[in-house]
């Protein structure tokens, strides 16, 4: 069945469609993309993107899933998948492309439970959204499942996208942070002039928190659009310390973190100490506390001598974080630039779901998409899982 893939190599360029929903599960990111080549002569080219919500109770029920039964997993894990391949199959035609010319899709999935090494253990990862389901779905070929096999190979399945960071955005004479605002923040340097000094890592929380505390006033939305909710709040220091005071953010790098940590179990344990502080000041708290965070995790494992921040992800479009940020960047006296990929052409809420389309590309040829100096792996190797569509009776 594997030769059913040497027609795809052959081709000298590639549709492929990426699909990632990340850790504030606000909605399913597709873009597709045409890949010409691959490893460090890799040329990619947008060519549409969109995020379509979760339809239906997905989303509830994905984030009920964090703490729910197997069974909803399992049910999950095909009921995720089908609406991942309704969203390949949208993304295409919203380019008036047919899904039958796209050559695969890759797809990351939702991750619903994500645990880092600890002594003595392995990290684990779980993200629901089969790969068979999608294959049989859109009648492409499908990568997916794609942390998994850095983990076998004794890294933390986390960050991934560093790959693609040192991929677009290296340029000589530039040292660049590259930062993803999703749910959690996480950052990647890349130095043009030293490719092989790079490093990546979790920060920790950035809008995780905030989403939760905007859904006690927005529970339609489940997100400080425009960071409203946050501008209107006051911070409340003495959380903000206690906040500050988890050991994770004094751990070594590369690191890797998720809502296990920054989720709903610490949102619980702030509104029971603090059963009377408004929504709005929790949302001024938890933005300044990803503010901080970040700010700090540069200062402190990358440096000072950076010359741009370039952000994606929601936060980037939240002006609390951004201001926040570009404040506390401006008090350095390298003052590096604060910029989106949006600057350089890529979507901000696209990077990711590119990302995935890139490593997709990868697997397919047979080469690795993790870089083990952000996961910690012992080598570098090719990742994910590859479903075969087609009718073979």
């Amino acid at each position: 069945m594997i030769h059913l893939l040497e027609p795809l190599l052959r081709k000298p360029t590639r549709l492929g469609i990426g699909l990632i929903s990340g850790t504030s599960v606000d909605g399913i990111d597709a873009a597709l993309v045409r890949l010409t080549g691959f490893g460090a002569d890799t040329r990619v080219e947008t060519v549409a993107f969109r995020c379509d919500p979760w339809p239906g109770d997905l989303r509830a029920r994905i984030l009920a899933c964090f703490d729910g039964h197997v069974s909803e997993v399992c049910r999950l894990n095909v009921d995720a998948a089908c609406a991942l391949a309704d969203a390949a199959i949208a993304v295409a035609s919203s380019a008036n492309v047919e899904i039958a010319d796209v050559d695969f899709v890759a797809s990351h999935g939702q991750t619903v439970w994500h645990e880092p090494r600890s002594e003595g253990r392995s990290a684990a990862t779980l993200q629901v959204g089969d790969g068979d389901f999608i294959a049989e779905r859109t009648g492409c070929v499908a990568i997916t499942d794609f942390r998994m096999r850095d983990i076998a190979a004794g890294g933390e399945g986390a960050p991934l996208v560093p790959f693609t960071d040192r991929l677009l955005f290296s340029q000589a004479g530039k040292r660049r942070v590259l930062a993803n605002l999703g749910g959690i923040a996480n950052l990647t340097v890349v130095d043009g002039d030293d490719p092989d000094a790079l490093l990546a890592f979790d920060t920790g929380p950035a809008n995780s928190l905030i989403d939760y505390a905007a859904s006690l006033v927005r529970p339609d939305t489940g997100y400080d659009r425009d960071g409203a909710l946050s501008k209107s709040g006051r911070i409340d220091d003495a959380l903000l310390r206690e906040l500050l005071a988890d050991p994770y953010f004094d751990m070594p790098a590369p690191k890797s973190t998720g809502r296990e940590r920054f989720g709903q179990a610490l949102f619980a344990k702030v509104r029971a100490s603090r059963p009377d502080i408004a929504p709005a000041d929790l949302c001024a708290t938890f933005a300044e506390f990803t503010v901080r965070t970040f700010v700090d995790a540069v200062r402190r494992f990358v440096g000072t001598n950076v010359d741009e921040v370039v952000v994606s992800g929601g936060g980037a479009h939240n002006p609390v974080l951004m201001e926040g940020i570009a404040a506390a960047l401006a008090e350095w006296d390298t003052k590096p630039a604060l910029r989106t990929t949006a600057d350089y052409g890529i979507g901000i809420d696209a990077k990711e779901a590119i990302a995935f389309a890139i490593m997709g590309n990868e697997t397919l040829h047979g080469r690795p998409g993790n870089l083990p100096a952000a996961t910690g792996a012992r080598r570098a190797v090719p990742l994910g899982k590859i479903s075969l569509p087609g009718d073979y009776s």
